[in-house]
């Protein structure tokens, strides 16, 4: 087994417990009654699905890494363990009867903060090391998700959460979008 091999493998392990977590609890949520939903957290479910499959296609770009150190397995392992842990707030471990809007509160703050976490990796760390180097633009979303989601984490309003999700999503999709064009 290559170190690449086994770099892969243990990305590999800790996105699909993340996904699992994400699509467990969709599926429970389908399964139960009873339950008072939040959009907010299903909304932050769902980036956090797309967001991990977009980080687990980019791992491509690693591939021909020829060396890696330790250092650098931690620099990419940390976002997707982050992302796991988000995963795992998103949805309470008992769906049934449970209301999602008192479980959001309770939770919100912890959310917030990891992806702020996630942002300022990704601007700071992750990216430079995938894709060589920072990109005005995609360090400028970054950045700016990072410090919306810090002031997410200490206010609450759903109307701000909403659009702080909503800006999320778009960077998200456009990120996505410029795999797609080749941007």
């Amino acid at each position: 087994m290559s170190v690449m091999e086994f770099v892969l493998v243990a990305h590999a392990i800790i996105v699909g417990l993340a996904v699992a977590e994400i699509l467990r609890g969709f599926a429970e949520l389908l399964r139960s009654e009873d339950v008072k939903l939040n959009y907010r957290l299903l909304l932050i479910a769902t980036w956090t699905l797309l967001l991990l499959l977009q980080v687990w296609w980019s791992i491509w770009r690693v591939g021909n890494h020829p060396v890696w150190t330790f250092p650098e397995f931690i620099v990419f392992l940390v976002p997707v363990a982050i992302l796991y842990m988000i995963a795992r707030l998103c949805f309470p471990h008992m769906l049934a009867g449970a209301d999602l809007d008192a479980y959001y509160l309770r939770v919100s703050r912890v959310i917030w903060w990891l992806v702020a976490v996630t942002y300022a990796d990704f601007a700071f760390l992750l990216t430079p090391f995938v894709y060589g180097g920072i990109f005005p633009a995609v360090f400028a979303s970054q950045i700016v998700i990072a410090v919306l989601s810090i002031v997410a984490g200490f206010v609450k309003s759903p109307a701000y959460h909403f659009f702080v999700i909503a800006v999320m999503l778009t960077q998200v999709l456009w990120r996505a979008l410029s795999y797609v064009i080749g941007g």
